[in-house]
């Protein structure tokens, strides 16, 4: 399965979130968790939903790097 950036938007659309609203502008931060989601599910084989795997992002979004910070 390939996770496309559209899926990642519809969850993303979904949330609450400030900074889930921010993203949405920003294509490479969804490619990024696409990419990223699908690698989870083939290298772990522990069970996550997009939703849970995207609330994990925005969660712990200050250790992902620049262009996932806040500002």
């Amino acid at each position: 399965m390939i996770t496309s950036i559209q899926e990642v938007t519809d969850v993303l659309s979904s949330l609450n979130h400030r900074l889930a609203k921010k993203w949405l502008c920003n294509d490479l931060i969804k490619k990024t968790i696409a990419t990223s989601y699908d690698y989870w599910l083939e290298d772990t084989n522990i069970p996550m939903t997009l939703k849970e795997f995207v609330l994990q992002y925005l969660d712990h979004a200050e250790y992902l790097g620049e262009l996932f910070a806040d500002e």
